[in-house]
């Protein structure tokens, strides 16, 4: 998967030697400032998300290195303002204007160009070419097992959304798109009741994903099953030998066995695997409700504890990478108890301390089906 980029109006859209930075999703006041920044509102980004180097000041530029870096107190101050955007808004078509530079238009119009234009071209080409290479070298020097060779299998349809905001952004968003956020803080009056559901109690509305594959374990073990607790943030998660329905399902019946029904589980698993999942539930529960909903939220209707788990992830399979499964409970332990930086609260304490007692048959629900997956669940 390609990085996704997420400044409207940024005119590197289609420019590969620009060299883009990450957002710090690991520090949230720094974050917070990049976000005010853009003044998008309503958008989180993803880990896929970059900006370019054009959004940041010199100030906050670091090129002592071998690699162009941000220095620790960077943040992007560059940005279209939403009165520009405004006069560009009717007559733009990202889909059939993406990725098409200048210079392949003019090569349509007039093919009959002078030698010295080509050879010109074919020179920059090449010296872009070789400007790449030497900075992608140190960075595969610097520390060769940070590339990430898994991912969370999700339904490929949504890796073709071009701009889903609350999932991630595909490409520049157009401008008839864009909410921009008030001067003062982002506003939420203006979120429509209907589509809104709340998530106000521990174990109510669960999400669902699998990573991998991994590299396999000793015990054959290739893929990581998650289930997290929306409200609570607590984390359930297990090795699998593959990521077959029939897998799944023996997991989702063991947690079920010891914390009880929730509402349902949210999953961006791809519909067929839903399905499938929902069948054998249904079988093995003896019960007549799908439990699994298809949502696209899912992964960032609590973004951090996400990124909490793809970091475990990572730091498991870099450190202990044939044996990641016999380390994985323990980390999953310190997740669960310790405080976390959204509700200042450990989720151990949030969902075992307070009273919360099993549910032992399955929990109506207020919402069809169709609804649930029309709807932005919000945490209170």
């Amino acid at each position: 998967m390609g990085r996704y980029k997420c400044a409207y109006n940024c005119e590197t859209s289609s420019d590969s030697d620009v060299k883009f930075f990450k957002f710090p999703l690991f520090n949230p006041r720094k974050l917070k400032k990049w976000l005010i920044n853009m003044k998008w509102k309503d958008w989180t980004p993803s880990r896929f998300s970059v900006l370019c180097i054009n959004h940041f000041e010199e100030q906050y530029i670091d090129r002592t290195g071998k690699c162009v870096k941000l220095r620790e107190d960077a943040v992007p101050t560059i940005f279209s303002s939403a009165d520009n955007t405004q006069k560009r808004k009717a007559s733009i078509n990202p889909r059939s204007k993406r990725h098409k530079p200048p210079a392949v238009k003019a090569s349509q119009t007039s093919p009959a160009q002078p030698p010295t234009t080509t050879d010109a071209t074919a020179k920059r080409s090449v010296q872009n070419k070789e400007s790449r290479q030497t900075e992608e070298e140190p960075a595969r020097d610097k520390d060769p097992k940070k590339s990430e060779k898994w991912r969370i299998i999700v339904d490929e349809g949504l890796m073709k959304i071009e701009s889903f905001p609350h999932f991630f952004h595909g490409d520049y968003c157009v401008p008839q798109d864009i909410q921009w956020a008030p001067d003062d803080n982002v506003s939420k009056e203006g979120e429509d009741p209907e589509n809104v559901i709340e998530v106000k109690e521990p174990w109510q509305w669960l999400g669902l994903d699998v990573r991998g594959p991994l590299p396999q374990t000793l015990n054959g073990h290739k893929y990581v099953l998650t289930v997290t607790d929306y409200y609570s943030k607590w984390v359930e998660a297990v090795p699998m030998q593959s990521c077959l329905p029939s897998h799944v399902v023996k997991h989702i019946v063991d947690i079920i066995a010891h914390f009880g029904y929730p509402l349902r589980i949210l999953s961006r698993l791809p519909h067929d695997i839903v399905h499938k999942i929902n069948r054998e539930l249904k079988d093995q529960l003896k019960v007549a409700v799908a439990l699994v909903v298809y949502h696209q939220q899912t992964g960032t209707a609590d973004l951090i504890t996400q990124q909490l788990i793809d970091r475990m992830v990572s730091d498991l399979i870099e450190e202990h990478a044939a044996d990641w499964d016999v380390y994985l409970p323990a980390k999953v332990f310190s997740l669960c108890f310790k405080e976390h930086s959204k509700t200042k609260e450990r989720p151990f304490s949030v969902l075992c301390c307070k009273g919360h007692e099993p549910v032992q048959s399955p929990r109506g629900l207020n919402y069809t089906y169709s609804k649930i997956r029309e709807s932005v669940f919000v945490i209170r």
